[in-house]
């Protein structure tokens, strides 16, 4: 090692990585030795990968070197030592490797770049999806290139000329060696002005498989001894800018089996290198799939260690003007990736290390004995992205996907779905490496304990034995299996060496439902802020991504109708025609206002089976009671707004509320307040309607009420007349609590403090009779707020008739207040029929009148009298006292 070397790069004690000598220090004090933590703060190169940082590469900095003109975009420059200590040779390709993408480029040294920068052009930062500053991996390039068959391109812009088979040669020509990949932009410079392409599709040769086989044999590994050999002995030569030592390293490079070796017999095909054309220094492969015979001497590299170029010679180039709709366009932008996926990022990580691990390292298993997972089970309720994520994962392993429906491979004949299940799986070996999808397993391999058919438990015992059988193939196949009823399968299939790992794909929460609706509306025209879109997050509880996603859908398409309304409103057709691209520019897109509409339009899938139209009633519209309200927002919002709190105090949030009190006091009215106001989905239950007549139906409602409250979460369960329910056990005389009413309130109990945790749902209770509720459902824990709703005093009774009278014309001599103090033991309830009451006489009157006169209260007075007396307020004084100090 050269001193100037040693100055440059250092070696860091405790993890062994060279780092860049500015950074030893620093590198030192955070460095713990057991990973690439520090890619984020220091740059480092281990295992001859450069982990450094992105820097604008500048036209200045080449124009003094001897590029061919096509090459310049994809050419990165590095410093002269970084290159040296990385082994990479000048000219030699690179692998770039971003968070999100990849490219392929030529290495250059440049004395003007810091050692541990990567040059780059704007070009390849975009493809790449970089920004000056982030982190990138360089590393040479270990995979096969091989020249692209067929190659579709689209102009990004308008342009003035026709787009013809002359300018699709010059295109071809231009981008001569040049490496791509879908989704790149390319520039080309026609005409004096640059153009940019994308490539919407790239394809290999025919016989090219999802694999590439090479032989093993003695010829292979000397010529890599040899080849690492020449390039370790002439790195100081190549990068010092030799021009006669450069020139024998890539001819040596070029007689390397490793860059050119033929599989099928054919010639091989290499490429002359020439400095004054392109720095091409690997050789195009053709590859045929091996016969069975020579099987076993060969090796598989996945096929993410393809790269395509482009040959002048072999590619079919395809050039498509801007705005043209092509199916290869549209399969390119449906194709669904782990980014197009928003609010599942600990569970897509787990997938990818269960999945994609097995698949492409399948040596790191094999050398240390440890037997790779054979499945992954992804569970949850409907609508959360359990297919996507399957499908996500086949379209970024790249690897043999193979789709299986539950219900669709069932036949009644005998022994067809147990063929076809094996026909799956040999296929599936026979392409290793490969991944089978069950959708809904549930289907397929139902419990054999609670089925009577045979042929259903012969499916099951057919795949059982089938995923024991993996491992004995060459390659490795991976199963992934989805469905909403985990409960429901067979025990056999989830024990380990099956599906190793169940992973839960549940209900998102309001950080990963914000991440949902960004992800959804990110390539749709919107004017939402980022506060809105964390409103939309905060008030849509319940909604799943597939709710989510059909918000989105009918946001557009209602901002799509108010478009076209506008757009209507033309007084010519002359008229449309030429506002029409204007007015769709500045009017289609998504607002604040299109998702409130939209959220109203679709519910929670959760609560469609029980959702309520619910009147919108607002604090506001309750009289008084400011206490009572105090205690139910501590109760129902804090927990929502301020969990932070509870966390910090060490509590937990209470998990129900018991309202009792006279009748016609606000009960009802108050639940249906709370409801609104929170915006927490809302199941309302009448206790009656839960009793059946079949044995077990009754209980099953309740537990069926909990389930779905579960699912919705954030949820309030609100039991109006729950006496009915919650009567005291051996109640009815018979001494056994036998009766259906105590099997009902021993599952509301168990639901309610049992086993199973009841998170995010609060029970809200109202009765007029709690002596008759049993005293199990009234200790804390179960009931932790017993609050009395009392008969409204003389300010509760003034906010009342205000209420009620804010829309009836009153005449002058009407007077609040004398209203109050003459209906004091009035009920909420009573007060109201006073005013309608009142009302109503006004017409009696005169149908035609305007106005509700003080004789007309006198009246109505005199027919309304209170029904509640002091011996019922009495009683509901003593249990107040006698309950305990839970109650308020």
């Amino acid at each position: 090692m050269s001193k100037k070397r040693q100055e440059i790069w250092q070696v860091c004690e405790i993890c062994g990585r060279l780092v860049y000598v500015r950074h030893v220090e620093d590198h030192k004090t955070l460095c713990d030795g057991r990973g690439i933590e520090l890619l984020d703060k220091y740059c480092f190169i281990e295992d001859g990968v450069l982990y450094g940082r992105v820097v604008d590469r500048q036209a200045k900095l080449i124009t003094d070197s001897k590029f061919p003109l096509p090459s310049r975009d994809d050419i990165i420059l590095l410093n002269i030592n970084t290159m040296r200590t990385a082994k990479i040779c000048i000219g030699g390709k690179v692998l770039l490797k971003s968070q999100s993408n990849y490219a392929v480029c030529l290495a250059w040294p440049s004395s003007s770049i810091s050692p541990e920068c990567v040059a780059l052009s704007s070009i390849c930062i975009l493809n790449c999806k970089l920004s000056s500053g982030d982190p990138i991996q360089v590393s040479k390039l270990n995979g096969i290139c091989m020249h692209a068959s067929k190659v579709e391109l689209q102009l990004c812009n308008q342009v003035e000329f026709e787009v013809n088979k002359s300018f699709t040669n010059y295109c071809l020509q231009q981008l001569d060696g040049h490496h791509i990949s879908e989704d790149d932009f390319l520039d080309v410079t026609y005409y004096g002005q640059a153009r940019r392409l994308k490539v919407l599709n790239v394809s290999g040769p025919k016989n090219t498989t999802s694999f590439v086989t090479l032989k093993k044999d003695k010829s292979f590994g000397i010529a890599n001894m040899e080849n690492r050999k020449t390039e370790s002995n002439c790195d100081d030569k190549r990068t010092c800018g030799d021009d006669s030592s450069q020139e024998l390293s890539q001819q040596l490079l070029s007689l390397s089996l490793n860059a050119a070796t033929i599989l099928d017999g054919k010639n091989q095909k290499t490429s002359n290198v020439d400095n004054s054309k392109h720095c091409k220094l690997s050789s195009s492969m053709e590859t045929d799939s091996l016969t069975e015979q020579n099987r076993t001497n060969e090796s598989t590299i996945p096929h993410d260690q393809l790269y395509y170029y482009v040959s002048s010679d072999e590619t079919f180039l395809t050039v498509v003007p801007h705005g043209t709709t092509r199916s290869s366009d549209k399969t390119s932008r449906n194709k669904l990736t782990f980014s197009s996926i928003g609010g599942l990022g600990a569970q897509v990580q787990a997938v990818r290390e269960m999945v994609e691990m097995p698949l492409k390292h399948p040596e790191l298993f094999s050398a240390y004995g440890v037997p790779p997972s054979r499945g992954v089970l992804l569970y949850g309720p409907s609508g959360t992205g359990k297919t996507m994520v399957a499908r996500a994962v086949a379209n970024e392993t790249r690897v043999h996907f193979i789709c299986i429906n539950g219900p669709d491979i069932l036949s009644r004949y005998y022994g067809e779905s147990e063929a076809r299940l094996r026909e799956i799986f040999s296929e599936a070996e026979e392409q290793a490496p490969s991944i089978v999808f069950i959708d809904e397993i549930d289907a397929l391999c139902p419990r054999r304990d609670k089925v009577q058919n045979e042929f259903e438990k012969r499916v099951v015992a057919t795949l059982l034995t089938l995923m024991d059988g993996m491992d004995k193939g060459v390659g490795h196949v991976m199963v992934l299996a989805a469905t909403n009823r985990p409960d429901a399968l067979d025990p056999a299939l989830r024990r380990p060496g099956r599906f190793d790992r169940e992973i839960e794909i549940g209900i998102p929460n309001v950080a990963s439902r914000r991440e949902i609706i960004t992800t959804v509306l990110r390539n749709v025209p919107n004017s939402l802020r980022d506060d809105e879109i964390t409103s939309f997050a905060d008030t849509s509880h319940g909604y799943v991504g597939a709710d989510l996603a059909a918000v989105c859908k009918e946001a557009g398409l209602l901002a799509f109708k108010r478009c076209l309304g506008n757009e209507n409103r033309g007084s010519s057709q002359n008229e449309k025609t030429e506002v029409k691209d204007e007015r769709v520019k500045n009017q289609l897109l998504v607002t604040s206002e299109d998702m409130k509409l939209a959220f109203r339009q679709v519910r929670p899938s959760a609560m469609r089976e029980v959702a309520l139209d619910i009147p919108k009633v607002r604090w506001n519209d309750v009289g008084g009671n400011k206490m009572i309200k105090q205690k139910l927002r501590e109760a129902v919002e804090w927990p929502l707004k301020h969990p932070e709190a509870f966390h910090r105090m060490g509590i937990r949030p209470p998990r129900g509320i018991l309202m009792y009190g006279p009748p016609g006091c606000s009960k009802t009215l108050i639940a249906r307040a709370l409801a609104t106001e929170t915006g927490l989905n809302f199941i309302a239950i009448k206790g009656p309607e839960l009793f059946s007549k079949w044995v077990g139906e009754s209980e099953k409602a309740i537990r069926e009420v909990f389930r779905k409250a579960r699912a919705a979460a954030p949820s309030i369960v609100f039991f109006d007349e729950i006496d009915a329910v919650a009567v005291q056990r051996g109640s009815d005389g018979d001494g056994h609590g036998s009766s259906v009413s105590d099997r009902v309130l021993t599952q509301l109990l168990t639901e309610l403090d049992g086993v199973e945790t009841l998170k995010d749902v609060i029970l809200i209770a109202a009765t007029n009779r709690p002596d008759m509720i049993d005293k199990a459902l009234m200790r804390p824990g179960r009931l932790d707020r017993v609050i009395y709703v009392p008969l409204p005093d003389w300010d509760t009774r003034e906010d009342i008739i205000r209420i009620h009278l804010k829309r009836t014309p009153c005449g002058d001599d009407v007077k609040i207040e004398d209203l109050g103090e003459r209906t004091e033991g009035y009920s909420g309830a009573e007060i109201a029929a006073v005013c309608k009451e009142a009302a109503l006489s006004a017409l009696e009157e005169d149908i035609q009148a305007k106005e509700v006169r003080w004789r007309h209260f006198e009246k109505a007075l005199s027919a309304v009298k209170p029904r509640i007396n002091m011996e019922s307020t009495k009683f509901y004084d003593k249990f107040q006292q006698r309950i305990g100090i839970h109650s308020i």
